[in-house]
């Protein structure tokens, strides 16, 4: 793929690599906060290793390491001057996301995780494969005459994941379900998806817009997001964003991820 591209080289490695972007990303007052001014010899992925320690669970780990890549994607293509990301998830990974999201305290940014058009990042998305379950990906990539089956993400078998374990993530149960409900019901993949699709990504217009310090997407408008202890209002300051506006603290999923109940 990288010989077929003109600038196919990788400009980045891990999660880790955001932090060459945001060298400060803190998670709140109770987390370690590191500059390289304080101390250069704090490796970033070190960082990213103690920022992951001080999470709850499982699944606020995968949540964040999640949030991480997308931030780390979108300032690249910003930081690149690009105006498009290409994504290659396929129908089953953006059912997968719906419900995951959902179930995680999401539901609300549905519309910029799983569907096409302008992200709230002034970039647009475009998922490529949303419409070819991952079955018929991987079907078609063994049939080509240059094979592209190097190019496929390895997931690991999910079907000894336990609903009861420590260690399984929500992400964990969404993919063990779709994995199985793929083969046999195709068409409930497919609705989840054309479903989620219908969801409109309420107007973020700039001056006014509120975002979440951890995920960056926007907060619904007149409202400080929901938090953990279920308060309406935001308990912690205001710290500015990239755009240096005065951005909300939490919202309702990122508080449920990073803070202890």
């Amino acid at each position: 793929m990288q010989n077929a591209l003109t600038n196919g080289e990788p400009t980045a490695d891990s999660p880790a690599d955001v932090f060459d972007y945001d060298p400060n990303l803190s998670f709140g007052a109770g987390a370690q906060r590191c500059s390289r001014a304080d101390d250069t010899d704090f490796s970033k992925r070190k960082r990213l290793e103690d920022l992951l320690a001080g999470l709850p669970s499982a699944t606020s780990r995968a949540d964040v390491i999640g949030v991480l890549r997308s931030r780390l994607v979108n300032a690249l293509a910003k930081g690149n001057g690009y105006d498009s990301i290409i994504y290659g998830d396929s129908t089953t990974r953006l059912a997968e996301r719906t419900l995951s999201e959902t179930a995680k305290g999401k539901g609300g940014a549905i519309p910029w995780l799983t569907a096409d058009g302008q992200s709230p990042h002034d970039v647009q998305i475009v998922y490529l494969m949303r419409d070819l379950l991952r079955k018929e990906i991987t079907a078609f990539a063994t049939m080509t005459i240059l094979p592209l089956t190097p190019l496929l993400l390895e997931t690991n078998p999910r079907t000894t994941a336990l609903a009861s374990s420590k260690a399984t993530t929500i992400e964990d149960l969404m993919g063990q379900y779709f994995e199985s409900v793929e083969q046999n019901y195709p068409s409930i993949v497919a609705n989840v998806v054309r479903t989620s699709s219908r969801l409109a990504a309420p107007p973020t217009e700039s001056e006014e817009r509120r975002l979440c310090r951890i995920c960056t997407l926007p907060l619904a408008k007149g409202t400080g997001g929901l938090h953990w202890s279920g308060e309406q209002e935001s308990p912690h300051d205001p710290v500015p964003n990239d755009s240096g506006n005065a951005a909300a603290s939490l919202c309702y999923g990122c508080a449920r991820s990073v803070l202890n109940p």
